[in-house]
């Protein structure tokens, strides 16, 4: 856990501070407090703290001195000011000296969170807290919740058994994107704060009923709202996610929009739901004043949907085989059907949102847009001016072409590259006995899927096999080179459990570790 000391003179707002976040949720804890600068320079030396959270504003020892003092011996240090605006011109002068940053009353729970997260690498370091405490829990979760989204319309009964549920028959679905193509942040950072934003999202929604909030395999943050009455789920404004976008402008630099679906009224609706959803935020390429895209409205301004499940997955296996003719064939037969070109706004926003399926699959494959398509890549300049449909139709099917060369090119050495990089990991840590493949994809921002695929094309074996092959042939040599105990090679090589790992032994080696030494 990240450390924090807290430091005001005012009783009620130390406890307000103290309380009012779930610290832990964000791998931080409040380790200590002080009323005032002095106090707080005498505790620093006992609770030795990683970031000072202080009011400037106090007796004996106002916070800019002692921000002073503590700064001259730990340089290291990470320390935020809270300030009020009659403050502000200290605030900004400090920052000057070493301070890290301020933050200015009143703000909310979330803009503090970040601000801290924003420290040095405190992001990595909270993820990673918390990749090892719930990963797989997590991803259990996650699969059950997209089970909802993605299954045909007989899954209901599938999913009898499924842990997490849903009690209303009242729901909502909401899609947040993260625009992977406008943002200059890096694609590791975006892939870290969007863990960081779901997590606040799940504890920013306040509604009469329960959410659950998740990714899809397209890394959108999805939320599905189930409400305990009707009546709740046609007042509710989405206010929380207007918030979201605000925050992830102003304090990260992301720009992120959202799509509300239509009413649902039962399970069986959400993955109808859920790609109601992708079609209201296809309206992101049309002229808006706004990020939040509700279905409800769409529908009453367009006669035709044109975004749905089956066009995707199509895009997307054909993607998986490199076939272009299939993609530019399924993309001919959609705009065929609904007409674009009947109107030159929806058409500028349908050609945008087949070429944001390409982003996200091409994004999801560890490419970088720009390497594809050059630095000077603008697609909506070029499709949102004056010009005939099947010149734009043209330089859609040209986008798809560029792509598939391009992947077709790189192919090979992409696989190899992360292949290796996977190898490279599993070689320092098989020792951990918690290992998993969703450790190495977070690791390498890949794709489970395609990482399993790429390193048994590389190396004609499984992520799993290779796991067990470097901790069998450690084994074997720690058995042999030193004498120890079995029970000790097993905790050395992965296994909490000896006779586990005996059983694993042999059936790798065809013999028992006990018999390595007579062989």
């Amino acid at each position: 856990m990240i450390r924090i000391m807290i430091v005001d003179d005012v009783p009620v707002y130390r406890d307000y501070l103290k309380n009012f976040i779930e610290w832990g949720s964000y791998g931080f804890e409040v380790c200590c407090e002080a009323k005032d600068g002095k106090e707080a320079l005498a505790m620093y030396e006992q609770y030795q703290p990683d970031i000072v959270l202080t009011d400037i504003v106090m007796p004996y020892m106002d916070g800019l001195e002692l921000s002073e003092k503590l700064l001259k011996d730990n340089k290291e240090l990470s320390i935020i000011l809270i300030t009020g605006n009659s403050e502000f011109e200290y605030a900004k002068k400090a920052v000057k000296l070493g301070v890290c940053d301020y933050i200015v009353k009143p703000f909310e729970k979330e803009e503090l969170i970040i601000t801290l997260l924003k420290l040095q690498d405190n992001i990595r370091k909270v993820l990673e807290i918390s990749n090892e405490q719930d990963a797989f829990k997590e991803e259990v979760r996650e699969q059950q919740l997209r089970q909802y989204i993605y299954r045909k319309n007989d899954y209901a009964i599938e999913l009898a058994d499924e842990k997490v549920r849903f009690p209303y028959p009242f729901f909502l679905v909401v899609t947040v994107s993260i625009d992977l193509y406008e943002n200059k942040i890096g694609t590791e950072d975006i892939l870290n704060w969007k863990t960081i934003l779901t997590s606040m999202l799940q504890d920013m929604i306040q509604i009469n009923g329960k959410q659950e909030v998740f990714h899809d395999y397209e890394g959108n943050i999805v939320t599905i709202l189930n409400f305990e009455n009707q009546q709740s789920m046609e007042e509710y404004q989405g206010y929380e996610f207007e918030d979201l976008t605000k925050l992830a402008k102003e304090h990260i630099g992301i720009d992120i929009s959202v799509g509300i679906s239509g009413y649902c009224s039962s399970v069986s609706k959400l993955q109808k739901g859920y790609y109601q959803t992708l079609q209201a935020l296809s309206s992101i390429y049309a002229p808006h004043t706004t990020h939040i895209f509700d279905y409800k409205t769409l529908l009453k301004e367009c006669k035709r949907e044109f975004y749905s499940s089956d066009l995707v997955n199509e895009i997307n296996k054909a993607f998986d085989v490199l076939n272009y003719e299939n993609i530019e064939m399924v993309i001919e037969q959609e705009l065929n059907r609904i007409k674009e070109y009947e109107n030159i706004e929806n058409a500028t926003m349908i050609y945008m949102s087949l070429l944001s399926i390409l982003f996200s699959y091409l994004t999801k494959l560890g490419r970088s847009i720009s390497d594809v398509f050059g630095e000077d890549f603008q697609p909506y300049s070029i499709l949102n001016n004056e010009g005939n449909y099947t010149k734009k139709r043209l330089f859609l099917y040209d986008c798809y072409h560029k792509a598939i060369q391009y992947e077709l090119e790189h192919q090979d050495t992409k696989t190899q590259q992360v292949a290796r990089q996977a190898k490279e990991y599993i070689d320092v840590h098989f020792s951990n006995p918690n290992l998993s493949i969703l450790d190495i994809s977070k690791e390498l921002l890949m794709n489970q899927t395609y990482l399993r695929k790429m390193f048994k094309a590389e190396y004609k074996m499984t992520i799993t096999e290779y796991i067990t092959k470097c901790r069998m042939e450690r084994a074997k040599e720690l058995i042999l080179s030193e004498n120890i105990k079995l029970s000790y090679v097993s905790y050395e090589v992965g296994y909490n459990d000896p006779s586990y790992f005996g059983k694993c032994f042999k059936k790798y080696y065809g013999y028992a570790p006990s018999d390595v030494i007579n062989r």
